[in-house]
């Protein structure tokens, strides 16, 4: 504007000492600026030109001016415009992302919470499922033993009866029997040869085979009630028996369905803590996305805010300078209309 000023009012030659007495006085009353001392010096230099041509051209300069005005506040209406869509932009996805890290937060908070509990629940469960396995073990150790001990006292009364069975045989048939002198030591001579001499078989048979008849019969009642006695213990030793073994199956039952459930739930304890781990890490992963994005919104919305005071103050500026120069210059067409006509 300036440059155009000083094209235009070089063409132009001041008026008559009158003009310059009237222009000296405005600017007398005009705040000094360089635009004023600048424009109120051409006016002054150039005295020639005809005084309607120069309120023509000074009043293009105030249409100008007054249409750069609007420009500039229609300029930094849109602009403000702008910068306050970006601001409730910003404003809206920091608020959106802050409420969303909360829940973020509050989900990785639950969650970890979570995994300490199933971390001690595992922890517990595994010593749990140690104890029983120990147990069962211990369970089935004990009935091998009690199995051995049965088999061993089951076999020794079993040979103990068939003892006594065989002397019973040997003193009813041999002894008591309808045989001849000649048989019966024939039979007891076979008797030592086959079980020894040092059997207790044997001895008794020998020893026996002195008695007379009567004397052998009282021996065979008592026999025989030995072997009842053994026979009773040898049916006492397989009741018990059954009913240990199946103790045995029902306990171990039990134990092995409480291992498989206990089991089971760590199993799914286990799914859980590894599901819960890996929601974790996701929630941490996207706890730092949020985080990065809010320090980034907050950063882009100072910056916005910055250049949104930049401008105003450029604006009020920019606005204040032309304000000024419409004041210089319609002063100067105002002067120029009370001049008289050349």
């Amino acid at each position: 504007m300036r440059i155009a000023i000083l094209l235009v009012l070089i063409a132009i030659s001041a008026t008559t000492e009158t003009h310059l007495t009237a222009i000296k006085q405005l600017r007398e009353k005009t705040r000094i600026t360089p635009f004023s001392d600048y424009f109120y010096g051409m006016l002054e230099l150039h005295q020639s030109s005809k005084l309607g041509e120069v309120v023509s051209i000074v009043q293009s300069m105030l249409d100008k001016l007054i249409a750069a005005s609007g420009a500039n506040e229609a300029e930094h209406s849109a602009q403000q415009a702008n910068y306050e869509q970006q601001i409730t932009k910003l404003e809206n996805t920091l608020e959106t992302t802050e409420s969303e890290l909360s829940s973020v937060n509050q989900q990785i908070n639950d969650l970890t919470s979570d995994l300490s509990s199933l971390t001690q629940s595992l922890s517990f469960q595994g010593q749990q499922l140690l104890l029983l396995s120990s147990q069962i073990t211990q369970l089935s150790d004990n009935h091998q033993e009690e199995v051995r001990v049965a088999e061993e006292k089951l076999n020794n009364n079993s040979r103990y009866l068939a003892a006594v069975k065989e002397v019973l045989r040997f003193l009813s048939d041999t002894l008591l029997g309808n045989v001849s002198l000649i048989e019966r030591e024939r039979a007891i001579e076979a008797a030592k040869q086959s079980l020894g001499d040092k059997h207790p078989i044997s001895i008794m048979i020998q020893m026996t085979s002195q008695y007379d008849d009567n004397t052998i019969r009282r021996v065979i009642t008592k026999l025989e009630g030995i072997a009842q006695n053994v026979q009773d213990r040898l049916d006492a030793i397989n009741t018990s028996s059954t009913n240990s073994e199946q103790q045995y199956q029902t306990l171990r039952s039990q134990f092995e369905t409480t291992y498989s459930n206990l089991d089971k739930d760590k199993q799914f304890n286990q799914r859980q803590a590894t599901a819960k781990d890996n929601d974790l890490a996701s929630a941490k992963r996207r706890q730092s996305e949020l985080q990065e994005l809010i320090q980034t919104s907050k950063e882009l919305l100072d910056q916005t805010r910055i250049a949104q005071d930049n401008e105003n103050t450029s604006y009020t500026s920019k606005r204040s300078h032309i304000s000024e120069e419409i004041s210089i210059v319609q002063s100067a067409l105002d002067l120029l209309s009370q001049l008289p006509a050349q």
